[in-house]
């Protein structure tokens, strides 16, 4: 009987320190830092900097999203670029925290905003309606929302091109699922790469080597939570595609000419788990040497 009672005890404390640590791991907040090499960057930009933000899911890091803005200003970044999924799929469409962390660092730095597959299936639920007045409300406060759409960075006579890769739900098919996606389809999509260095957000890292022989010099993406639950040496746990230990967890990867930005993203949703895995601002610098923490 003492020993049920024991086992029965350590069950329960186990039980409560992963509670406390999943709310501590849901709600810490930190910047990881990566640094971009200068090979193919034009001269004016070398130095700029770019904060990447993913998967915020509707999420809140104090009051009005206040500690992720404040962390965001200590760091004065240049321009801000988000790789999808700010929002949360469901029979209602909540836009409210997304619109006001939005509102608030469109004062002060330009945006570039990209869909992920939870803004892929908002605007197939919601397209006419709700969906179509949320692309008009970041328009209204200069967000640049781009959906299989290019934008420009302009300094002196160079730019740089900044294009956001809008998959369908068939793209994002779990692991197992056999799902074509190549060149090709790219092209149909995006056409041709622009610029003298192409930027493409692009939620689901799963298409990396795609995403190179296409054109992108850098990838910014999302989608993976880090592998949710992250383990030493190991690295991440599962993706959202249900693979074990996928190739593309976090940090910094590279595929011949390209190297991709891969972010444990911001929030949590449905199943609220995040261990070991803090989440994360994404501040890239470019044109210095490679190096990321990881």
């Amino acid at each position: 009987m003492k020993n049920i009672c024991l086992i029965a005890g350590i069950i329960v404390v186990l039980v409560m320190l992963l509670i406390i640590l999943c709310v501590y791991y849901n709600k810490a907040l930190k910047c990881v830092y990566y640094k971009i090499p200068k090979e193919g960057i034009p001269h004016d930009f070398r130095g700029n900097k770019i904060v990447l933000l993913t998967d915020l899911h509707e999420s809140e890091f104090g009051k009005n999203n206040r500690r992720l803005i404040e962390k965001i200003d200590k760091e004065h970044p240049d321009y801000i670029m988000i790789a999808g999924d700010m929002l949360v799929k469901g029979r209602k469409m909540k836009t409210n925290k997304t619109l006001y962390l939005l509102e608030n660092l469109s004062k002060r730095y330009p945006i570039y905003y990209a869909p992920g597959n939870h803004e892929e299936y908002l605007e197939q639920l919601f397209g006419n309606g709700e969906y179509k007045e949320f692309i008009q409300k970041l328009t209204k406060l200069g967000v640049k929302y781009l959906a299989n759409d290019s934008a420009f960075l302009k300094k002196g006579n160079s730019q740089i091109a900044v294009t956001g890769l809008h998959l369908q739900k068939r793209y994002f098919a779990k692991f197992y699922e056999k799902v074509t996606f190549d060149v090709e389809n790219m092209t149909e999509l995006l056409g041709a790469p622009k610029g003298e260095y192409q930027i493409l957000l692009a939620h689901n890292p799963n298409y990396f080597d795609v995403y190179e022989r296409w054109g992108a010099d850098l990838v910014l993406s999302g989608h993976v939570h880090g592998g949710i639950v992250i383990l030493p040496f190991l690295g991440g746990v599962i993706s959202t595609t249900y693979e074990l230990f996928p190739k593309y967890d976090f940090g910094m990867f590279q595929e011949e000419n390209a190297r991709m930005v891969l972010s444990k993203g911001l929030g949590v949703h449905t199943i609220k788990l995040r261990l070991f895995n803090v989440p994360e601002i994404s501040v890239i610098t470019l044109g210095e040497e490679s190096t990321c923490e990881k």
